[in-house]
């Protein structure tokens, strides 16, 4: 759902240019292009937070996590 926005003003972009406003296309394209790059690399460092996530361990005591590298065995 959240990349319905730029697909749509890039839609948009590409009516605007076909019917002759060139100006109105170009920015649309441009937002639509920027706002896909801002989502994608949100994306990206939500997927790495997750694996950090899902690599840690959680401690039953404090709830705090840790990453498995940094915990101890016991």
């Amino acid at each position: 759902m959240q990349w319905l926005l730029p697909v749509v003003a890039g839609v948009l972009g590409v009516v605007a240019l076909v019917s002759g406003a060139v100006a109105a296309g170009i920015v649309l394209l441009a937002g639509g292009a920027g706002v896909g790059f801002w989502l994608s690399r949100r994306a990206q460092a939500a997927e790495d937070a997750r694996a950090r996530w899902e690599r840690s361990l959680v401690c039953r005591g404090c709830s705090a996590a840790f990453p498995r590298e940094d915990a101890v065995a016991v």
